[in-house]
């Protein structure tokens, strides 16, 4: 069509912005593709469909081999993240612009209906979204009277299955307060942590419908030098009486990055890694 921008398949196209649609195909490492890549012709055809789709503006290919390349790079300084990811892990994927006044969601549909896709995403979808945007080394999150971790139902004696007590609260402050690289930390209680939801996800009504204020936990936030690895403790902490878990904010944005931007399905594993418990 007419002022449409087209990378033909095989085209060296790069990993895109978070304004893209992204349409990965079948590989073996993908759930509900039957341990197969997609085929030529799938590829070939779902090429021709989305450049027949009115909204759509643009569309690159990106080969299995340039995602690899970008992956690399992203991830250089992360041997075990490189370690554990082959070029034949990553999917190959076409990324799709659209209008401005474009149905995002019937393109998403229309595409994830097709043959030899495996996943479609909107990475421009307010629901993939950091939250919230405090950029936090590290978030302790406190047991509820809902949660379901482990260490909020056993051991804690008479406060098994009820939210953090004072007591617990105490030790948990020294326990951090102890932290090697402690730059400063602050409390999150729910009101404040579903003020912060609401003002992150203002652009998904459905979201915020969905979510009541005792859904979301009481928090310490954490910075911490140097980031990365918590070590030995994060494990400690992640164990005391009270504590849900510990989420090392860090990881789970790049498990996000890994699931978002190259289709990786072991961001769930990634994300695992992220949230000690």
């Amino acid at each position: 069509m007419a002022g449409q921008a087209v990378a033909a398949p095989g085209h060296e196209g790069g990993v895109g912005d978070n304004l893209e649609i992204a349409v990965f195909l079948c590989a073996p490492s993908a759930a509900r593709c039957h341990k197969r890549y997609a085929t030529a012709k799938q590829r070939r055809e779902l090429g021709v469909f989305l450049k027949s789709v009115p909204e759509v503006t643009e569309v690159r290919f990106v080969s299995r081999a340039a995602a690899y390349a970008a992956f690399r790079r992203e991830f250089a300084g992360r041997k075990k993240t490189l370690a554990g990811v082959r070029a034949k892990d990553l999917p190959e994927s076409f990324r799709v612009r659209v209008s401005g006044v474009a149905d995002r969601a019937r393109v998403l549909a229309a595409a994830e209906s097709r043959p030899g896709v495996w996943w479609v995403v909107d990475q421009a979808d307010g629901r993939f979204k950091t939250q919230p945007s405090w950029n936090e080394d590290f978030s302790v999150l406190l047991c509820t009277g809902t949660s379901f971790t482990k260490g909020c139902k056993r051991g804690r004696g008479s406060a098994n299955d009820a939210a953090a007590t004072a007591k617990e609260k105490k030790a948990i402050v020294a326990a951090i307060e102890r932290i090697p690289g402690l730059e400063s930390y602050v409390f999150e209680d729910q009101q404040t942590a579903y003020r912060n939801f609401v003002e992150t996800y203002a652009d998904d009504e459905s979201l915020i419908l969905a979510t009541r204020m005792s859904d979301l936990p009481m928090r310490y936030r954490l910075w911490v030098r140097p980031k990365g690895n918590p070590g030995s403790w994060g494990h400690r902490l992640a164990g005391m009486p009270g504590v849900s878990q510990v989420d090392n904010l860090g990881c789970l944005a790049e498990g996000v990055r890994f699931w978002l931007e190259y289709g990786l399905e072991n961001h769930r594993s990634w994300t695992r890694e992220c949230e000690l418990r």
